[in-house]
Parts: structure tokens; sequence; C-alpha cells
């Protein structure tokens, strides 16, 4: 049994092998824009966290590096232990980099004579360098422990002391990396540097990271793409300056073009988690009892329908389908699923604990748990007419057992709109089917157990979901 959903592996030679989203369009015509962009240049990829903005940068480095473009990909947040986000820049550009020199004698002097200008510019320069060691700027191996103190402490002293000489190095930085980037003709060869990420990294280092690439790396050749939650990063922003500073205007400053990630339909993505839960040969082997055989259509539609009225994200979506996962196989082929009220529970459970809460109590009504679906599909409750009466539906079904009978008003204001002559012939029907539901949740009649649901969905505060 698959535990959790997997992370998507981007094929490099197929990028869009596994494109449950359909973002192939969006990246083909983003990469062509980046092709024919002015250097340099910013574009940030705004997006919220958790709505596949990894995977959409994975698949835009593949399409650039298909097309003969100098790409580089890395996590800002897998970095963000350097004490300078320019060492993490060196340490993984210095490979592509020397694959760009390809043994051009006067861009391996620029390329390491820009390596040594940097590693003047660090500000906390040595004990970086020498946690890291990866950009090749000083040989850390070679060193002495009295060597590396006396190279400390003069390096401390070149930073508070030499400020003119620091502008120099900056600049000698600049122009070591522009030649790298020349091409034959004159020309600055592009290279793409995408940073993912970026919004999870520690609020100073993130900010350093902005900073560093609009005042260090604004050189002719250099396309940077980053992808980040906005919103996210202006908390960053505020952590460091206060709350009443203006995040989102100052973030403007460091970036030329912002490009959100459209949403997409979910509805190829829940399949493709469907099939990797292997949920077909699961729902094979129950409905062999006829009573079950609307189980696995239930499930899969109200899923759809909800995810779509609540905007899940895709982390979200994954998570909920994994904790759903578990409590399926916990499940005996002998007691129903009760799917539309299980998916509304664990997604009810995600969102808003404290209703969930108030409306697994014996003593609680169905309505407030009602009014909170109204909430969310008043737009579709005619068009996902079926799905939303069965979610309605049971959730009065589960408060109109023998042991508990707690409906107020639910069933009456249905009662109440069929025999309304004014009533329209779609909210009739609508009423109707929750009626029926409600008073026969099951094909053989039998009522809701929700205390057994509940202890299996309980049964999740025991497991860790990454």
């Amino acid at each position: 049994m698959e535990f959790k959903a997997p992370k998507i592996r981007i094929d490099s030679t197929e990028p869009y092998k596994d494109d449950k989203l359909s973002r192939k369009n969006n990246i083909d015509n983003l990469s062509l824009l980046l092709r024919n962009f002015s250097t340099p240049i910013v574009l940030s990829i705004n997006a919220p966290w958790g709505n596949g903005k990894t995977t959409f940068m994975e698949m835009l480095h593949a399409d650039l590096v298909n097309n003969s473009c100098d790409a580089i990909y890395f996590s800002a947040w897998e970095t963000d232990f350097a004490s300078d986000p320019l060492l993490a820049f060196l340490g993984e550009v210095n490979p592509s980099l020397e694959k760009l020199i390809d043994g051009d004698q006067l861009k391996e002097k620029a390329w390491a004579k820009a390596k040594k200008a940097g590693g003047y510019i660090l500000k906390k320069g040595l004990p970086a360098l020498i946690k890291v060691g990866t950009a090749g700027v000083i040989d850390c191996e070679a060193m002495t422990e009295e060597e590396v103190s006396k190279l400390m402490e003069g390096f401390s002293k070149d930073l508070i002391d030499s400020y003119g000489k620091n502008k120099n190095e900056i600049q000698s930085f600049k122009d070591c990396v522009s030649k790298v980037l020349t091409s034959e003709n004159g020309e600055p060869k592009k290279m793409y540097i995408l940073i993912d990420e970026l919004d999870r990294c520690r609020p100073i280092y993130a900010i350093e990271f902005l900073e560093r690439i609009k005042h260090l790396l604004d050189i002719k050749g250099l396309v940077f793409v980053l992808a980040l939650d906005k919103e996210q990063l202006s908390h960053s922003v505020r952590a460091l300056y206060g709350d009443d500073f203006e995040a989102i205007g100052y973030l403007r400053r460091f970036i030329d073009v912002e490009y959100t990630l459209p949403e997409s339909s979910v509805d190829d993505f829940i399949d493709g988690l469907y099939e990797h839960f292997e949920f077909n040969s699961f729902f094979l082997e129950r409905q062999q009892s006829l009573a079950f055989r609307y189980e696995k259509s239930h499930l899969i539609n109200v899923f759809k329908m909800l995810s779509s009225a609540f905007r899940l994200s895709l982390r979200e979506t994954e998570q909920i389908f994994s904790k759903m996962n578990l409590v399926l196989r916990s499940t005996k082929n002998t007691v129903y699923l009760y799917p539309s009220l299980l998916v509304f529970l664990l997604i009810v459970k995600e969102l808003n604990l404290q209703l969930y809460k108030k409306y697994i109590k014996k003593e609680s009504t169905p309505e407030e748990m009602i009014g909170y679906l109204y909430k969310f599909i008043q737009n579709q409750i005619y068009e996902n007419s079926r799905e939303c009466a069965l979610v309605e539906g049971y959730l009065i079904a589960a408060k109109n057992s023998d042991y508990e009978k707690n409906l107020g008003q639910s069933l009456q204001k249905h009662i109440a709109f069929i025999k309304d002559e004014n009533c329209g012939d779609k909210q009739k029907s609508y009423s109707n089917l929750v009626i029926e539901i409600a008073n026969k949740p099951l094909s053989f009649g039998d009522s809701v157990l929700l205390s057994n649901l509940v202890s299996r969905i309980e049964m999740l505060e025991r497991f860790e979901f990454a």
C-alpha cells in the first residue's frame, strides 16, 4: 500500500510525460518569451505554496535545456545554510560556467578573477567558504587552523577598512562574469538561472538573495527566474522591517516582470492520485457487494467537486488524499465507507478544525456544517446537484440515527421548499434529493454510524504527513 503521493520526477528528455495539470502550453509560451527577453532581467513566477511551482520550474528548466539554452536550476531553500547568497550563486553556477568556458584561457582567467572578487565581497567570507567550499574560491582543504585564523582576521579587516576597494571588487566581479558570458561575436551569451523556493528561506537570507541579484548580478546575459509566493515573501520583509513596512512595493524593486502561475483544473491530477493509490483494485473487491456499488463514483466525483469549490492547493489535495487512503484501508470490507461524508469531513478537518470538532459532538446539529458547505458551493449547487446533495444528505443522516436525532431545521427547510408554490423546480428537485438521501443514506436503509467513521478519521492524528 502506498502511504503518500510521489514527488513528480521530471524526465529531461520528456518533461511533459507526467504533466497532469496541462502546463505544456504555458511553459512553451514562457520559454519562448524568456529566450526573446533583453538582459539582464529578473522574472518572478508567483503562486501560493503548494500550487505546483517546483514542478513548473523543473519543466521550464528542461524546456530551456532542450532548446539549447544554458540553464541552471537550484533551490534557494537548500542553500540557505550559507551565510551569504552570493556564495550559493558561485557554488551553483561554477560547474556550468566552467563548461561554458570550455578551455578558453581568457575566460578561465576572467572567471578565476570573478571568484576571487566574489570571495572579497562576501560579508562573512571565510567561515562560509570553509563551510561550503564549492565555488573554488579558496582551497580550504590545504589550510591549517593557524592559517585560517590569520586569513579570517585579515579578511574581516578588509571588509571594515576597505570600502573603496570593495566598490572596485564589485565592479571587477561584474566585468569578469560579463567576459565569461561574452560570445565570439562580442554579444553576451544568455544564461538562465532558475531559483526555486525563495519564500521558504530564512527571511534575511531571502531578502539578501534578492539584493545580491539586483545589485551584483545585474549583468548582461543573465536571466533570473524566481519561483515564490509573493504574499509569503512579503511576510519575510515585514519580519525584518516592521509590520507597517510596504513590503509588496519593496519586492517590486527587485523584480522586473511578474508572472502569475495560471490556475489549472485538478481533475487529471486527482485521477493520477487515484491511480497511484490503486483505488481501482480497492473498490473492485468491494463492488462484489451490491450495497457498495456506488462508493467509487461517489468518492471521486465528490472529491473533485469539493476540491474545486474549496480551491484546494495541489499540496492540500495530496495530503487529504493520503489521509483518505489510510481511512479506506482501515475499513473492513463489510463496513460502508460513507465516501461523500468522509471526503467532506477530511477537508473541513484540514481547513476548519474547530467546526469539525463541533460537528462530531453528539449534541450538535448539522446546520452550521451545512452552512459552511453552502459558503463554498453556492454557485455550484444545481450544476453539481447530485454531489452536493450527497454531502448535505449525509451530514443530516449522520445526526438522524436512533441515538442522536439532532437535526435542527436542516430537514424542515427542504420540506418547506417542496411545499412552497413559489419555489423553483431546481430547488424542489434538489430538496427532494437531500431528503431522500438523509432518510435512506444506504440502499439497504442503514443509518450512518458517525462514531465509527470519526474513529478512523481520528486515527490519522497518530500519523505525520510531510
